[in-house]
């Protein structure tokens, strides 16, 4: 069942407007925010996103200083909200730093401030900006007398990641790999570098150029050299489109021949390695390539485990970055959900969803509604609950926040 990404619609005009007008919404957010006049109370179907009680923020009652929660009473979010979370969806950082740095240092957010001022520090903190992120708070502090967030260290990451769900570091490519999967691979080639683990989907790749396969040649070397472990779906998808692309005898596209090697490799499976090395030899009249002893890939032990834990903890994990999702990203949550009426996914250790992978994620939480299953998200970091906003996956789940 597919639904359109955004997942909400902009509400019908009124029947009749009273005395004032309310203001218009902009076409397209603005890095500066104006101060936008509060509209009378009677005229409730404004669209003015400063309106007061769009977005309530408050202190949470808890042991531990400086929490504050946000909690939304309308489906509006600011313009800067919305810019910021799809900049960060797309992997755009700074840009989308500098659109909430822009809308704290100019004011005039009103009800929004607080959500904007939480997904700046939360930004701060991704980006492991400490330096900064102390100076924001004072100012914070400062400014809206409230206790601001504390710096939170960083966890080590595990080498056991959500590799179920696709949640960590987690690219699909489909189509033909080439020049338009330069966006997949630099994805990849950013979580090789900072990832023990990184999940990649082949199964829906349909064919392979010798720009593309250049490409994605750089990023396994580069995985490999920093024994990084690709865990593959659909590897053989990719093995059977190269080997249709080259002829043993005949010397051309020796990138696909390479890349083949290399998935080989990373596949651990010698006995084809060592066959289509030979091949490679014979055809460019050269030493074959040396086999690389690695230890078989422990994805599999992992998935169990994993599975097994969140079965007796009765939650379901998303962790790490998670982008392109492929078809099957999601399908350990539909049968995770399988005879519960109530599904709960922890989303506490997830950096990064985008776009795709969200889009994915909504049409599954809808299926999952309509089937009867109640679901719930915790924790997922200011960025990512402001993407689900956009979207509308606070429609057919229950979202709570994170609090600092």
């Amino acid at each position: 069942m597919a639904f359109s990404l955004f997942g909400k619609k902009p509400p019908p005009e009124p029947a009749a407007r009273k005395k004032t007008p309310p203001p218009a919404r902009p076409a397209a957010p603005k890095l500066a925010v104006e101060p936008a006049p509060a509209p009378p109370k009677e005229e409730l179907e404004s669209l003015d996103f400063t309106a007061p009680g769009a977005i309530e923020a408050h202190e949470e009652d808890t042991d531990t200083p400086g929490h504050f929660e946000i909690s939304e009473s309308s489906s509006t979010l600011h313009p800067v909200v919305e810019e910021a979370a799809i900049l960060f969806a797309n992997g755009q950082d700074e840009a989308a730093l500098e659109a909430l740095e822009t809308a704290a240092d100019a004011g005039g957010l009103a009800a929004a401030a607080d959500q904007v001022w939480a997904m700046l520090f939360d930004l701060y903190q991704i980006l492991g900006k400490r330096e900064v992120f102390d100076k924001r708070a004072l100012e914070y502090s400062m400014k809206y007398e409230k206790s601001p967030p504390t710096w939170v260290e960083p966890a080590r990451q595990s080498l056991g990641p959500a590799l179920t769900t696709g949640g960590t570091a987690f690219v699909a490519f489909t189509g033909l790999l080439g020049e338009a999967s330069d966006k997949q691979i630099k994805q990849l080639e950013k979580i090789i570098a900072g990832h023990p683990v990184v999940r990649v989907e082949f199964g829906k790749l349909q064919g392979a150029d010798t720009l593309g396969a250049e490409m994605l040649l750089k990023a396994m070397r580069a995985a490999r050299k920093r024994k990084c472990e690709l865990v593959m779906s659909g590897p053989d998808k990719l093995a059977e489109v190269l080997r249709g692309k080259i002829e043993v005898g005949k010397p051309e596209d020796e990138t696909l021949w390479m890349l083949l090697l290399e998935l080989y490799q990373h596949m651990a499976q010698q006995e084809p390695f060592e066959e289509w090395a030979v091949n490679y030899a014979v055809t460019f009249e050269v030493s074959p390539p040396s086999w690389e002893s690695r230890p078989p890939p422990k994805a599999p032990v992992a998935n169990a485990v994993l599975a097994k834990e969140a079965a007796e903890a009765d939650v379901f994990p998303l962790a790490g970055e998670m982008y392109s999702a492929g078809s099957d990203a999601f399908r350990q949550l539909v049968d995770f959900a399988m005879g519960r009426e109530q599904v709960l996914i922890d989303c506490s250790e997830l950096k990064r969803m985008d776009f795709v992978s969200a889009g994915l994620f909504l049409n599954t939480l809808t299926n999952l509604q309509i089937t009867g299953s109640g679901v719930t998200i915790r924790n997922p970091n200011q960025l990512i609950y402001a993407l689900f906003g956009v979207l509308g996956i606070n429609q057919v789940a229950h979202v709570e926040r994170r609090k600092f």
